[in-house]
């Protein structure tokens, strides 16, 4: 059994250390096809989406610092994000996705008492599975 004990996520090569969740879905698209004599819909693929977040305790303000003074002057910079399961027999899966595109950043983000965690959400238009467990 996988758990979440057992992944790192490697945000541009760097491992996320204080990572408490990550979720990356691969979401499908279809298309509604209504046909002539016939009651039901049917659907048809077109493609595919990709998004998610990353929650980490914050150290740094590393997503900012990439950020800050591309906005302003449209270089949005594409990201690689990887996540690693290792199961308990030793096997491994993980998942590369590449140029990702954070969505939302905090600016300012605190509560009294409150270790700050900062999300990070993001999209993204590919993907490579590198391994599987099966």
């Amino acid at each position: 059994m996988l758990k979440g004990n057992d992944q790192k996520v490697y945000f541009n090569g760097e491992e996320l250390a204080t990572l408490s969740k990550a979720e990356a879905k691969l979401k499908l698209d279809y298309e509604d096809i209504e046909l002539c004599g016939q009651y039901a819909t049917e659907h048809e693929y077109v493609g595919y989406s990709i998004e998610g977040t990353l929650t980490y305790k914050k150290v740094d303000s590393k997503v900012l610092a990439l950020y800050h003074e591309a906005v302003t002057k449209g270089e949005v910079p594409g990201l690689t994000i990887t996540g690693v399961n290792m199961a308990v027999d030793g096997k491994i899966e993980s998942v590369t996705i590449t140029d990702a595109k954070v969505t939302e950043i905090s600016l300012i983000n605190a509560e009294a008492k409150k270790v700050i965690e900062e999300e990070v959400p993001f999209n993204a238009s590919s993907f490579k599975v590198n391994n599987l467990i099966a």
